[in-house]
């Protein structure tokens, strides 16, 4: 029955070339103004490489503290230290590692200088090479023993770029002044990556006592399976710390699920709060074209009365009539939501560079913005595709089928237009 409705569909949109035409753009660019902000969100929240861990992930970026100073106050930012950090990893009973990052700029060559450029890097710990899944094409990570060494992690580009070969482990690189053994060679990652996009990677150097108890240089990431346990634990370390210091000094924290960050919420934001203020854009992309399709498809049912009428004289139900409109306007659905769907992976792929950077207010990455397959063809995607384009043909076929069979099967025969 239902291929019978498809090929019937099929023939109609062969006879009917202009409706189908004007129907099949309609539906594109509903579907491809849809799956765009589903695709600018998906990058910026879901498990793109290589960090699949965003789900599970709490972060800290900014500590405020306050100095007391005759009446008035003075007030600082920063990120923690490793200090900070270490009583973490030994205290909160939920974590299971805690990355730490900052950045590094410095002027990068090879070893005899004929390549040379100077670009923005990162020092990191041991545990970032746990909570981020790096692809290792060559070496290794390196270890919290080879905190004190001079050795650094690069991408597969800078490997070609300096070396021009993948296999760089071993090889020197002038970070600097120094000399930096390569330990390891990873594959890209894109700027899209908010946390991990980087060309080279040095170990936090673990002599460095110049940080404090609580502020230091460091964004810190930590993964646990119970996120809202470790918040808790945390919170706890950080105020016990903070209460020790002297009276003059006022200590916050700001601790954060990867979505609040992700998506720049306030404190008290739920998931829902934070995704609301989108939600209507989203309606607007399928709820004015539906209006539309809603619009040709009664003028169509306008030319098919006098074929109800006899399907109704011979039997047929309101139900069946009905399933027979909806599943012939799945096709056409389908085959726009298909034209939507690479339109929209179109405008993501090639405007890549600025449209993810919608809806932020900081959009300053010093790093190549670039989307890949992974991001764009995944289950995740295709599945609300398949959502996003059952909605539309539901909300603009129902309500014209459901008036157009209102009538007896007279008023159908006897349709004049």
């Amino acid at each position: 029955m239902i291929r019978q409705f498809f090929r019937q569909a099929w023939i109609m949109m062969k006879q009917h070339r202009l409706f189908t035409g004007m129907y099949l753009v309609g539906t594109a660019v509903s579907i491809a103004l849809a799956m765009t902000l589903f695709i600018i969100f998906y990058i910026k929240l879901g498990p793109i490489y290589p960090e699949y861990n965003r789900h599970r992930m709490l972060v800290i970026e900014k500590t405020t503290w306050k100095i007391s100073q005759g009446g008035g106050y003075s007030k600082t930012e920063s990120s923690i230290s490793t200090k900070f950090a270490d009583l973490i990893r030994r205290e909160a009973k939920s974590l299971e590692h805690i990355a730490l990052l900052g950045w590094r700029r410095a002027i990068i060559s090879n070893e005899d200088g004929s390549m040379s450029t100077e670009e923005f890097g990162h020092e990191t710990n041991s545990d970032f090479w746990k909570v981020f899944n790096f692809k290792f094409i060559d070496g290794r990570p390196f270890t919290h023993e080879e905190a004190n060494e001079q050795l650094v992690i690069i991408s597969r580009s800078w490997a070609q770029k300096f070396f021009a070969t993948d296999k760089a482990a071993g090889k020197i690189l002038k970070v600097g002044r120094a000399n930096y053994r390569v330990v390891g060679v990873v594959e890209d990652t894109s700027g899209c990556s908010s946390i991990t996009a980087g060309n080279y990677w040095l170990p936090i150097c673990a002599s460095d006592k110049s940080e404090d108890e609580i502020s230091g240089s460091y964004h810190a990431y930590m993964t646990s399976d119970n996120s809202e346990e470790l918040k808790k634990e945390v919170e706890n370390i950080f105020n016990r710390r903070a209460q020790e210091q002297p009276k003059e000094y006022t200590y916050t924290m700001d601790i954060e699920d990867f979505w609040q960050k992700a998506l720049e919420c306030e404190k008290d934001e739920t998931p829902l709060d934070a995704m609301g203020k989108y939600l209507y854009i989203l309606l607007a992309f399928l709820f004015i074209p539906a209006l539309n399709l809603s619009g040709l498809i009664s003028s169509r049912m306008d030319s098919r009365m006098e074929e109800i009428g006899i399907r109704k004289a011979y039997g047929a139900t309101n139900g069946e009539i009905l399933a027979q409109v909806l599943w012939e306007n799945l096709l056409l659905t389908l085959v726009g939501a298909a034209m939507g769907l690479a339109l929209s992976y179109i405008v993501v792929y090639t405007c890549d560079s600025w449209i993810t950077t919608l809806f932020e207010a900081n959009i300053y990455i010093p790093f190549e913005r670039s989307t890949d397959v992974s991001m764009l063809l995944n289950p995740i995607v295709l599945g609300t595709t398949v959502a996003v384009t059952a909605l539309l043909n539901v909300s603009s076929a129902l309500v014209p089928t459901m008036l157009a069979l209102r009538g007896s099967i007279v008023e159908a025969l006897y349709y004049r237009r």
